[in-house]
Formats: structure tokens, sequence, C-alpha cells
């Protein structure tokens, strides 16, 4: 990669993730205000979830995670890696077919396993939600497998802007259902509306709502197909493995499907303890589920996938080269800009979150109730506090499988799901309306386990990691965003009021509210985070902002 290249790789990737998720954002408004964070909505967030937690625990972690450091090492070779990569294909798009026919003939054992005592007619439409979306195992699949090799040939563009384009798909359908399918608007006994029961839904509108759901991750997977094309990709159907190189790959494969195997685990505890606890709920004081709980987890997403996925994606490929070249100065040198350069965001983002949960959850989600809202802010709460430990997580897992090491990330999943079965067991002894609580807590006490696991590991294989530079950078991070959060929250704690009864406003009420306080509050938490960040010689935040304009003063020639 050239030397202003992970400039340009990070910005595509930051970019991509920035326009998907900001679509993402208004896919989840649109489907939580016709779904609604109760019954419903968990049947059909338990549908469209375990696809793709069934396609990592089988596939994912092989594709994602070994594939680019193979095909590296593979485009060496002097073929350029063209028939490892067509047998590699081959082989993965018809496992992924088997697979795929499989999970859909199990699909009734999964939504047995997870709906815990939800009733039939819970399960019922959880079943039928599943079977729609089962296919996307597949596709994501397709998805996964030629993103890897775009990313191992460094065309970042088409693999960052492909969830843009489900998305788009997404929200169409979710459109026309709103206009097909008309909000009935049923109320509880105090005038708040409710959404849809279970029972209420038809055949018809379960086709339009799972079906689009499904075909966005099919529009996602084949626009990846041009991209190919363009880099002079082709391919030809060729079987086979042996004598392509492949003994290395089958073994770190083997330590990658068991590290999803447990991660994935965690899916499966969240999942079963928050249907049971919502199981507790009567019609008068229901009980918020995995629904909420996703609501909570996406938002507390969007700054990682801004920021450090992107950059994370960006260095892989060059963790992934001086590994293989032997260079660990080189390889601890990417590692550490790996570490650093995420805290600029993430860090301040963190601390503005932890204030401004509340309004954050009722502006991207303003259909669901003001409960849900109350409950999805301390969640979010709870779990914004491990978003620097999450980055750290994913860095290190790519540095090691960089260095064909799947033992290590092996054991920092032990260590996330250990914690996380822990809360899960306390769920069934505290009370129920506890559960969402103590889920998020675990989640944040694990990745920060977890990650705290992974630098040991690194540094017992790699020697001393520098971060003494790290933790200075750090400190005036810090320092620089509690001086904002002192000033941001100064300012929230002012214009809030205009907020006013979440309970008693409607949905374009909340929205422009909920808009205005974060509008106000975030652009004094922003002015006073760069001013402190500029007064301690943050040099960090002089990088980023250099990274930036170079790339505008590009886009402008």
């Amino acid at each position: 990669m050239a030397g202003g290249s992970l400039a340009r790789s990070s910005l595509v990737m930051v970019g991509g993730s920035f326009a998907s998720r900001a679509l993402g954002v208004v896919r989840g408004a649109l489907m939580t205000a016709i779904i609604g964070t109760l019954a419903a909505g968990d049947a059909f967030g338990l549908a469209n979830t375990l696809p793709n937690v069934l396609y990592l625990l089988a596939a994912g972690g092989i594709l994602n995670a070994v594939l680019v450091p193979a095909l590296s090492r593979a485009m060496k070779l002097e073929d350029g890696g063209q028939e490892f990569t067509d047998r590699v294909i081959t082989v993965a798009l018809t496992g992924m077919a088997i697979l795929t026919a499989i999970v859909m003939l199990g699909a009734g054992f999964f939504v047995w396993l997870l709906s815990g005592d939800r009733g039939p007619q819970f399960s019922s439409l959880a079943l039928a939600f599943t079977l729609m979306c089962m296919p996307q195992v597949f596709f994501y699949g397709v998805y996964a497998l030629l993103g890897q090799i775009l990313n191992a040939r460094e065309r970042f563009g088409a693999f960052a802007w492909a969830p843009f384009v489900a998305n788009v798909v997404a929200i169409i359908g979710l459109i026309v259902f709103m206009v097909v399918y008309p909000d009935p608007h049923q109320v509880d006994g105090g005038g708040r509306r409710l959404p849809r029961p279970p029972e209420a839904w038809t055949g018809g509108m379960i086709w339009l709502f799972a079906g689009t759901a499904t075909l966005s991750v099919v529009a996602q997977a084949l626009w990846l197909v041009p991209a190919l094309r363009r880099a002079g990709f082709t391919y030809r159907p060729r079987w086979g493995l042996r004598g392509v190189g492949l003994g290395g790959v089958s073994r770190l494969a083997l330590w990658a499907f068991a590290g999803l195997a447990v991660s994935q685990l965690g899916f499966f505890i969240n999942t079963a303890v928050l249907n049971h606890a919502a199981g507790f709920g009567t019609a008068d004081r229901p009980i918020r589920g995995p629904l909420l709980y996703q609501v909570a987890f996406t938002i507390f997403m969007l700054p990682h996938a801004f920021v450090a996925v992107s950059i994370i994606t960006a260095l892989f490929p060059r963790l992934s080269r001086d590994a293989a070249d032997g260079d660990t100065p080189a390889l601890l040198g990417n590692f550490r800009r790996g570490l650093t350069l995420p805290l600029v965001a993430n860090l301040p983002v963190m601390v503005f979150m932890i204030i401004c949960a509340r309004p954050l959850v009722a502006l991207l989600n303003p259909g669901i109730d003001a409960v849900s809202i109350e409950l999805g802010g301390y969640a979010l709460t709870v779990m914004v506090l491990g978003i620097i430990p999450f980055g750290i997580d994913l860095l290190c897992y790519r540095t090691f499988f960089a260095l064909d090491d799947g033992r290590a990330p092996l054991a920092m999943q032990v260590v996330l799901t250990s914690v996380t079965a822990v809360a899960g067991g306390l769920t069934y002894v505290a009370p129920p309306q506890w559960a969402l609580g103590i889920v998020a807590a675990g989640m944040t006490v694990g990745n920060i386990l977890s990650s705290g696991t992974g630098l040991f590991l690194l540094r017992r294989r790699l020697g001393s990691l520098g971060l003494s530079r790290v933790l200075v950078s750090t400190a005036r991070i810090g320092v620089a965003a509690v001086a904002a959060a002192l000033f941001g929250g100064g300012a929230f704690a002012v214009v809030s009021p205009i907020i006013g009864d979440l309970a008693d406003m409607s949905t374009w009420q909340r929205v422009f509210g909920n808009g205005l306080v974060l509008a106000l509050s975030g652009l004094v938490f922003v002015v006073v985070y760069l001013g402190a960040a500029a007064v301690l010689h943050v040099p960090e935040v002089r990088e980023v902002a250099a990274l930036v304009r170079r790339r505008t003063a590009r886009s402008r020639q």
C-alpha cells in the first residue's frame, strides 16, 4: 500500500460506513415504528438476526478472518492466486448452499430453543419470519467471500458501500409496507399506541416485511460482482483443494471456527434469557426483550463501525503483509496506529453518549414507546462504557489472524462468552425487569476482560507493544473529552426541558425536540473537545484532521 493509501482506504471505509449506518438508522426507525419492541418485534428480531449468526457460526470466520492472509500469500504465486481463488470460491459456494438448506430444515428447532415461554402465537410468527429470512445465510456468505477477495486486492470501495445498497432496498420495502398495511393505531387503556400483536400479522404482511429484509441481503452480495470485474478478476469453477497450499489455512480455519462457535453462543444465551424474562410480562406491564437490546446495541455500534472498523479493516492487509514478511517493528507500528487513531473519535463519543443516551434512543427510534426509550437509554449507557475495549478486541483478533494464530482469539472468546453466560445465569435469579441491564453489563465487562486477555497474549508473543505511548495519547484525549463533557453536559441540562414528556409527544415532535437538544449539546461538546485537544497538543487529532484535508484536496483536483 502506498504512503497515503491507508488514509484513502480508511476514508473510503468511513464514507461507506457512515452512509450505510445513516440509512441503517432510518431503516431501524421505520422497522421499530412498524413492528414495535414487544412480542412481534422480538419475533422478527430473532428471525432476522439468526441467519447472520448461523452463517458466522458455520462459515463466517473462515471467510472473513482467514482468507485475506491466505489470498495475500496466494497473490505472490506465479498465477497471481487465480487457481487458489477459483477453488476456494467453488467449494465455499457449494458448502454455503448445503448449509442454507440444513438450517432451513432446522428452523423450528432454533425458534423453539430461543423463544422461551412466549406462547404459541409468538412461536408461530417467529417461525414464519425465520423461514423467510433463512436464505440470507447463503447470500451473507457470498457477500463475505467476494468482499474478502476485493479486500485482498485492496479494492475497498464496493465492499464498504454494499451495506448502503442493502439499506436502500430494505427502506423501500418498509415504505411499501407502511403504504399497503397502514398502522391500525391500536392503543392501550391509557391511550398509548401499541404495535400489532403476533396474531394480527397476516401471510402477506410476513412475506413483504421479511421478504424485503432477505432481498436487501441479496442486493448487498450482487453489488460486488461488477467491482470484481473492474478489478480484472475472472472466475472458473475448479474442484478440490489439494496442492494449492491450504494446509495452514485449514488449521487456522479450525481455530477460527472454534472461536466463532464460542462467540456465537453469546447470541443464543442473550436471546434465550431476554425472551425468558419477557415471558413474565403482562399486557398491562410488558417486559422488553431482545429487540430493545438490539436497538441499544445498534446505536452503540455506530461510532465503532464509523471509526474502528474502517481503520482496522484498512490496516488488515498491512498487518498481514508485515506478518508474512516477519517485520515485527512494522507490525507493532501498525498495531499501535490501530489502537490510537480510533480513540480520537470513540473516546469523546463514549462520553457524549453517556450524557445523551435517552435523546439518542428517542431520536433514532421515534416510533417506540416512552418506556422503551427510557430502558433503551439505560442499556445504551451501560454498553457504551465498553466501546474502547470492543475496538481493541477487533484489532487483536485481526492481528492474531494476520500472524496465523487462531488459539489466542479462541481464548479471548472463551473469556467473553463465559462472562455472558454468568450474566445470563444472573437473570434467572434477579427480577425479570432487570434482565436487559444485566445482559448489557455482561457485554461490557466481557469486552473489558477479553481485550485485556488479547493484549496480554499479544505481548507474550511479540514482546513490548509500546503501549506507554498509547496511554499518553489516551490520557490527553480523555482530558479533552472530560472538559467537553462538562460544557456539553451543561448545555444539555439547559436545553433538555425542550424534550418534555415523551409519552405526550407525537413522532415528529420527538424527532424535532430530541434532534434540537442533541444538535445544540453536540455543537458545544465538539467545539470544546477540539479546542481542548489543540491546547493539549493531541497528535492523533491533528493526524486525523490531516488525513481528511488531504483527502478533500485530492477530491477537488
